[in-house]
């Protein structure tokens, strides 16, 4: 039975209890466009949430922002072993609104951490924030398709005004992958979310 992860509580992955060789991170969420936020209503545009990967270094940065952020524009890494499944435009449905597909078995070595978001298309253009989402999660699943954990975030009056979530993130440790639920609200667009991790 998959483990319901707390802000800031990780887990090992572990290789003898799940099939790691290809491990599928799928992320979720609804839009309440009716709840008045800080900012005032939504602009009444379409929410268009994309999700996204970074593939850090030990030191925890990027070493290449054009190879190693994965998202709807750039799909997968170098040696394919980061696949994005492309743009969901609406998040409507149940499931995963989009996922991304890691071998951990195969990764390069030089990656020691994936951070995993999600982002608001044009979400300071449009007034849109993460105070106007709902049930957004992230959830590990291993390739044999079972459910490892799931991490979904509750709602927060610190969301107001966010553009950006940083939702989890596995790492290396001791020769072990682990996952590890954030759910890190910030201010900036994907752009400076990127730029924040190259300095």
């Amino acid at each position: 039975m998959a483990i319901n992860l707390t802000k800031g509580q990780s887990i090992v992955l572990s290789k003898s209890e799940y099939d790691l060789s290809r491990l599928t991170m799928g992320l979720g969420w609804d839009v309440a466009q009716a709840k008045k936020g800080l900012f005032g209503r939504s602009s009444g545009a379409n929410f268009d949430l994309d999700s996204y990967a970074l593939l850090l270094g030990e030191n925890g940065k990027l070493k290449n922002y054009k190879e190693d952020v994965i998202y709807y524009s750039h799909l997968e890494s170098k040696d394919k072993t980061v696949v994005h499944s492309g743009d969901n435009l609406t998040g409507e449905g149940e499931g995963d609104d989009e996922q991304i597909l890691v071998k951990l078995s195969s990764l390069s070595a030089q990656y020691h951490k994936i951070i995993l978001g999600v982002n608001i298309y044009n979400g300071k253009e449009r007034k849109q924030h993460f105070g106007l989402v709902e049930n957004a999660f992230v959830r590990a699943v291993d390739a044999a398709g079972k459910e490892i954990a799931r991490y979904r975030l509750s709602n927060d009056p610190s969301y107001e005004g966010k553009l950006n979530m940083l939702m989890g993130e596995v790492y290396r440790e001791g020769g072990e992958w682990k996952f590890k639920a954030l759910g890190n609200p910030l201010a900036e667009d994907l752009n400076g979310v990127v730029g924040s991790f190259m300095r």
